[in-house]
């Protein structure tokens, strides 16, 4: 019996070619979350009228005020970072700012209670292959990027997060080096008779660099048409998740 599959996504670092994306989402009746530092030092930030314009049209989350990796910051300015970049984005898009986003995947129990006592409903990592949330802890893990990644670093993600499951799940896949949507697909194919989240996040910077606007594209052809699926934005999907949770 086939069980139901939520099929989210998230963009990281507010980049302008975020628009573009909001744009190829909609035109498959997708939701994206746009987790969006105020500042970045290593990449264009979208204007403040942008923002507020991709904010009527998908969720806005944050992600710190100068994309600043926590895990360099002392408690005062990691408190900072986190903190302040809520009400500081609720008062460029007048929306709540419901979600956050790690920059760089990097945080540890301090930035956990962080983000908790800011008053997000969970922090977003950059943990892939996975297909469930981490609900007591308020961590929501991705399944895949929309980057290329080779199979070993696959693998060695896998290890690192000491998750070897997907390395067995996807024995196939690891086997050969393929593009991303070869792992889309295997991973909904898997989860076709046991459900559960599928998340796909990725950068629209990227995307650009790296000439996979075609393949992303196809992807989202694939994820439109998932039978049995529910297309929600991150908090929405953690909000489903957490009132199900047992």
């Amino acid at each position: 019996m086939e069980k139901k599959i939520i099929i989210t996504t998230s963009w990281d670092d507010g980049h302008p070619l975020d628009l573009r994306l909001a744009d190829l989402l909609e035109k498959y009746n997708l939701k994206g979350t746009f987790y969006v530092p105020l500042r970045n030092s290593e990449q264009r930030v979208m204007e403040e009228s942008l923002l507020k314009q991709l904010s009527t049209r998908q969720e806005i989350g944050a992600h710190t005020v100068n994309h600043i990796y926590l895990n360099r910051l002392g408690d005062k300015g990691a408190k900072y970072e986190i903190s302040n970049c809520k009400p500081m984005l609720e008062d460029i898009t007048g929306e709540q700012i419901n979600a956050f986003c790690y920059p760089g995947g990097k945080y540890s129990q301090r930035d956990i209670d962080l983000v908790n006592n800011a008053g997000f409903l969970f922090g977003r990592t950059t943990k892939l292959l996975r297909t469930s949330f981490d609900v007591k802890s308020k961590l929501m893990n991705t399944s895949v990027q929309a980057y290329n990644h080779s199979s070993v670093v696959l693998i060695a993600h896998s290890m690192k997060n000491y998750y070897l499951k997907p390395i067995l799940d996807n024995t196939v896949f690891i086997k050969g080096h393929k593009n991303f949507i070869g792992l889309v697909e295997n991973t909904l194919g898997r989860m076709s008779n046991s459900g559960g989240v599928f998340h796909l996040w990725g950068h629209s910077w990227e995307i650009e660099e790296q000439g996979l606007w075609n393949e992303l594209e196809m992807t989202f052809k694939v994820l439109s048409n998932v039978r049995n699926a529910e297309y929600l934005n991150n908090s929405e999907c953690w909000r489903y998740i957490e009132a199900h949770s047992v």
